[in-house]
């Protein structure tokens, strides 16, 4: 099973839209997909209409990360044939994270690889342990997607993430998670703003980006109001078609 963290310390830069799309692609083309939502705001678990059934049956990456609960046993089958997912809660930020080993997520993905081709990690926006958790499931094959809009703060959120990205599998001693940049919300046409921000993610990780484009679309606005990903809300999309080029530069990168 091969692990893709979704990841970025700044807000706002289509992180969990990224980890609903590739989850529903992959899963469409056949590959048992597992999505995974590590954050406590529980945006990806709401995609699937999830929230309540997690709170009532105690079935959660609460349970997953502080319980050893096996995925198997928590994980909810969705209306995609083929894709499976572990929700999250408030209650994920209520948590002592000094309880949480860091190779816990990594041992019980490496419990059920048998049964899942692949496995998506929608991270939380915060430096915390349950990033650093997903890194480690992604070191080796795996793979971090980190995306990034073009504005002022491009360099914010990035380059705290491949920095921690870096030193937690040198603390560890694990091989460093492979990990791409991914232009997210890009104009069709970009002001003099978005071009600098280009240039700057030129200039500090020229061999560290996808060549794919997610662009800006209302049709990712309107898909998020209805819940479903754009992949499915309008698959003859441009966001959705940048995402099915996405998924594949993931598959062979």
């Amino acid at each position: 099973m091969r692990t893709i963290a979704v990841s970025n310390y700044k807000g706002g830069v289509g992180k969990t839209t990224t980890a609903v799309n590739l989850a529903t692609i992959y899963a469409k083309r056949g590959l048992r997909t597992l999505l995974i939502d590590l954050d406590p705001q529980a945006s990806a678990t709401d995609y699937f209409g999830l929230y309540d059934k997690a709170v009532q049956e105690h079935r959660s990456a609460v349970e997953l990360l502080y319980a050893n609960a096996a995925v198997e046993d928590i994980a909810f089958e969705t209306g995609t044939e083929g894709l499976s997912v572990v929700p999250s809660t408030i209650e994920l930020v209520d948590q002592n994270e000094l309880l949480l080993r860091e190779q816990r997520l990594r041992f019980a993905l490496d419990d059920c690889t048998g049964l899942y081709d692949i496995c998506i990690l929608d991270c939380s926006p915060t430096m915390k342990r349950l990033a650093f958790s997903a890194y480690l499931a992604a070191a080796g094959d795996g793979m971090v997607v980190v995306p990034v809009k073009l504005d002022s703060t491009v360099m914010r959120g990035t380059a705290l993430t491949v920095n921690a990205i870096e030193s937690i599998a040198d603390a560890l001693r694990v091989p460093t998670p492979k990990w791409r940049i991914l232009r997210t919300c890009v104009p069709g046409l970009m002001t003099n703003a978005e071009a600098t921000g280009a240039e700057v993610l030129d200039s500090y990780f020229p061999d560290n980006q996808f060549e794919t484009l997610i662009h800006a679309s209302s049709k990712v606005c309107e898909g998020s109001w209805q819940w479903q990903p754009v992949a499915t809300f309008k698959p003859d999309s441009r966001p959705a078609k940048d995402y099915e080029r996405l998924a594949e530069e993931v598959l062979h990168g």
